[in-house]
């Protein structure tokens, strides 16, 4: 037994007992920020069962809203392709009257343009026909005097 109290003596013992006593220091200084991390997470854990509890209580009345909400968008729908068929519909009516008068429109006026075309023609062949009539007016003329 001597010889094991003699070992204890020694420097290393002092060795073994300083770097003991660092250890406990370190720890002590590790262990004072991780408290707090744990008094964090425990209001953040806090706080989360908060949220998810306000989250079970509106979901539903949320979730029934917005069914509500796609059943009356769904209706709208319908209504909406109803009238853009019935517009559809009325529009080609329009479209189909429209074209029967541009048609007898054209006609109309290829008609008039005929007509006018061919005045115009008509006045231009007279024009040459002016020097006639102004000799036979002359004729006239002369005949007057020789009465």
């Amino acid at each position: 037994m001597d010889h094991v109290n003699a070992s204890f003596g020694g420097p290393l013992d002092i060795l073994v007992a300083v770097a003991l006593i660092f250890l406990a220091v370190s720890l002590m200084a590790v262990s004072l920020p991780l408290m707090s991390m744990v008094k964090q997470s425990e209001r953040t854990l806090s706080a989360l069962e908060r949220l998810l509890g306000t989250v079970n209580q509106e979901l539903g009345p949320t979730l029934k809203q917005v069914d509500a909400l796609l059943g009356t968008v769904l209706e709208l729908k319908t209504t909406a392709e109803k009238r853009i068929t019935e517009v559809g519909s009325k529009v080609g009516d329009v479209k189909g009257g429209l074209d029967k008068f541009t048609g007898e429109a054209k006609k109309q006026s290829s008609v008039f343009g005929a007509g006018l075309f061919a005045g115009v023609r008509s006045y231009l062949e007279r024009r040459p026909e002016k020097d006639s009539r102004d000799q036979k007016d002359e004729m006239r003329l002369s005949e007057v005097g020789k009465r």
